[in-house]
């Protein structure tokens, strides 16, 4: 982004291989906007909540970058980005990201009347079948994918529910950087020391399972 000005972007789809796409799609990306790392003048980075793995890969990127390039470094999270999205509504704006045992990482936004996005409920971790109980007025729904979320919302929406249209879904980098930028501009920059990626809870992390003598032996045969 130059001054507010997206200058390009990528959507990467999600698999076991995007996290391999990554470096050469940011060289393939700074090529095509004639720009070079030296003369980048900071970085910005989602912190989650969202994929353990993913959080973590893009926010080392992100810091070995600025330190190598010795630029500053602003983190935003990941809910707060996705809810600017959709901007200067007046019904409340409740973001969805995927997480594990079938619940989804979630808060709640809303636009004051001076363009401001305050948070009226803080990141937590709850099954979908339960967001009525956070919904509080009218709210539109945006998330990061919609063939999985969308049914699910369907069939709980009454009247006070909406579904952002379908091509605003899915966290957009630049909705990322601007709001990124709005702080670097102000000459404020987090610390690569402290800034630490928003998981909300534990990640889900399971030891090899044990294989028995008698399986060792089977598949030793």
């Amino acid at each position: 982004m130059n001054d507010e000005i997206l200058l390009g972007e990528y959507i990467l789809p999600s698999g076991p291989s995007h996290y391999r796409d990554l470096m050469p799609s940011l060289d393939d990306l700074l090529m095509k906007v004639g720009l070079r790392p030296q003369k980048l003048d900071g970085l910005i980075v989602a912190l989650g909540p969202g994929s353990f793995t993913g959080i973590r890969v893009g926010l080392s990127v992100v810091k070995g970058l600025s330190q190598c390039l010795n630029i500053p470094i602003i983190g935003v999270p990941t809910l707060l980005a996705m809810s600017s999205q959709l901007p200067y509504l007046k019904e409340d704006i409740c973001p969805l990201v995927t997480s594990r045992k079938g619940e989804v990482f979630t808060a709640l936004f809303r636009w004051s009347s001076n363009g401001h996005l305050s948070r009226i409920k803080q990141d937590m971790a709850i099954r979908i079948g339960e967001l009525g109980s956070i919904i509080e007025k009218k709210t539109i729904f945006i998330g990061n994918d919609l063939p999985s979320q969308g049914p699910v919302l369907k069939r709980q929406l009454r009247g006070e529910k909406l579904l952002a249209p379908p091509n605003l879904w899915n966290l957009k980098a630049s909705s990322v950087g601007i709001l990124g930028l709005k702080r670097l501009k102000k000459g404020d920059s987090d610390s690569l020391s402290e800034l630490v990626p928003i998981y909300i809870r534990g990640a889900d992390i399971r030891l090899p399972k044990k294989v028995s003598q008698s399986e060792q032996c089977h598949i030793d045969k």
